[in-house]
């Protein structure tokens, strides 16, 4: 197993680290308030920043924190600038040593992959194969633990201050799930968490540490489960094959595994409900992309006793052999008095190109 050199620390807090990470973290942002205030003193600050890193000082500044109302309450927790730019200078430094061993069915792997791709992927292969199961993990990010992650990631980082510099930033994480605004997104249930345990959503960081998470899950899928078909989007992951039963014994394994391993609590997609009833499904070869929102569309009405009809209805005639305005030709379709139509009658043509009887 290669690990990663020392002195790696020194290369990601050197003045011209942080400049390029700070360049990557004001793009598209240039115009928000924290930015623009940032950007006044941007050359002393990262100046200061190289000081505070090499000196061993630095210390991650409170995080700030909103709630949305997505699919259910999520708790959004946003680093200062200067906390981003060490977290990018960090995962430029050591990014692409782990990013290269990701599969290519996983698609947070980095810049080039995305939800887009995973939708691609998963209608590809949802007209392949006979039977799916989708799973996720409850609460996937309060669910991380540090220990773990750092077992994962240290037994291939040498560099003690490297080492330092991720626990910070894991520890000042933690604050987070601490807040007045956790309890409300997270409930009673889940919090309080126990120590040294959770990333907050929002950060780059907490993005790259979490798809980094189960990379040993995508390997032990593909490596010893040996299924035909496997994706996986963060937390939410697909397997594919020909019958039920091998899904259903897929399903036990990958459980005992993020038990063993990640302490990951493994539930279907739709609910806590059996995985026979919920999240196997058979998969619809005949479903096509472009028809899904016809579908999705159709059985929303239906539900709520609506009438519906993908065709869109006639427009009437306006009077004086008009439709739409537009006049009309004596004897043409649609006119007072007019015939339909009948339909062209399609010519015949032998196989091999030519007229029959030629």
């Amino acid at each position: 197993m290669k690990t990663l050199p020392r002195g790696l620390f020194d290369a990601l807090a050197a003045p011209d680290a942080l400049w390029l990470a700070y360049r990557a973290v004001r793009t598209g942002k240039r115009r928000g308030p924290a930015m623009a205030a940032d950007e006044l003193d941007a050359d002393r600050d990262i100046m200061a920043l190289s000081r505070e890193l090499l000196a061993g000082l630095y210390r991650p500044r409170p995080w700030g924190l909103r709630l949305i109302h997505d699919s259910k309450p999520r708790l959004i927790a946003a680093p200062a600038v200067r906390d981003r730019i060490v977290h990018r200078s960090l995962l430029g430094a050591i990014g692409p040593h782990f990013e290269r061993r990701y599969l290519a069915t996983h698609f947070t792997r980095g810049p080039g992959t995305g939800v887009h791709q995973a939708i691609l992927a998963f209608l590809a292969a949802n007209r392949r194969f006979a039977f799916r199961l989708h799973l996720d993990i409850r609460r996937y990010f309060p669910s991380i633990d540090h220990e773990t992650l750092e077992r994962l990631l240290f037994r291939e980082l040498r560099d003690r201050r490297v080492r330092w510099l991720i626990r910070q930033i894991l520890r000042s994480g933690e604050s987070v799930y601490r807040s007045e605004l956790a309890r409300v997104a997270l409930g009673p249930g889940v919090l309080p968490l126990p120590p040294r345990t959770g990333l907050p959503l929002g950060s780059w960081f907490s993005q790259w540490a979490g798809a980094f998470y189960l990379d040993g899950l995508d390997q032990f899928v593909k490596r010893e489960l040996k299924l035909p078909g496997y994706l996986r989007y963060m937390d939410d992951f697909v397997l594919f094959a020909e019958s039920a039963e091998r899904l259903t014994a897929a399903r036990a394994a990958v459980a005992d595994w993020g038990l063993d391993h990640n302490s990951a609590r493994l539930v279907s997609s739709r609910g806590r409900r059996p995985v026979a009833e919920h999240g196997l499904a058979r998969a619809n070869p005949h479903r096509r992309a472009g028809l899904g929102r016809i579908y999705d569309q159709g059985r929303r009405l239906a539900r709520r006793g609506a009438r519906f009809d993908p065709e869109p209805a006639p427009r009437p005639d306006r009077g004086g052999g008009t439709a739409g305005g537009v006049p009309r030709l004596p004897g043409e379709s649609g006119g007072p008095g007019s015939e339909p139509r009948a339909a062209p009658t399609p010519a015949l043509t032998h196989p091999d190109g030519g007229a029959p009887g030629v």
